[in-house]
């Protein structure tokens, strides 16, 4: 919890052998949801996910899934959905665009969790991005709603550029 020890283990998992940190992903299992709201321990799932290979953060990245529409809606915590899907497995990322297709036309206007529609819309495959606008946005007048609203503006975009 000190403000200045998220550092030290931010840079030992990005400069270290993944043997070597493993005992920060052990010692995160069962508690990712928290870590994920915290402002030093999204820091570190992130550097986890980044620099780990898939199979050492595989039970990260599930406790994640389990959590990603409330996740996304998280200060901390949507960057930590971010990195699972840019850094996760194919598999993670459909996990992720089908927890969230449910919410996704109120995720897209939301301040913070437009950010993370919009990664889903960059990182998953055709199938799961074409499923994500289908439930997006069912009609024109609706497509027209979510373009002029403040933060679904942008999740518009991301969506015409694929």
């Amino acid at each position: 919890r000190s403000p200045h020890a998220n550092h030290v283990l931010q840079k030992c998992v990005a400069m270290l052998p993944p043997d070597c940190v493993r005992f920060v992903s052990d010692e995160l299992a069962g508690h990712v949801r928290e870590a994920a709201r915290h402002p030093f321990g999204c820091r570190i799932l992130e550097r986890l996910l980044e620099h780990c290979p898939l199979w050492q953060t595989q039970g990260l990245a599930l406790e994640i899934l389990g959590d990603a529409p409330e996740l996304s809606r998280h200060p901390y915590g949507n960057y930590v959905v971010q990195h699972v899907l840019e850094h996760g497995s194919a598999d993670h990322r459909r996990a992720i665009a089908l927890a969230l297709t449910p919410e996704v036309r109120r995720l897209a206007r939301h301040k913070i969790a437009s950010n993370v529609v919009e990664k889903v819309l960059l990182y998953c495959g055709e199938e799961e991005r074409q499923k994500l606008k289908e439930a997006m946005v069912g009609s024109a007048e609706e497509l027209a709603s979510l373009e002029h609203s403040n933060y679904g503006s942008f999740v518009v975009k991301e969506m015409r550029r694929r």
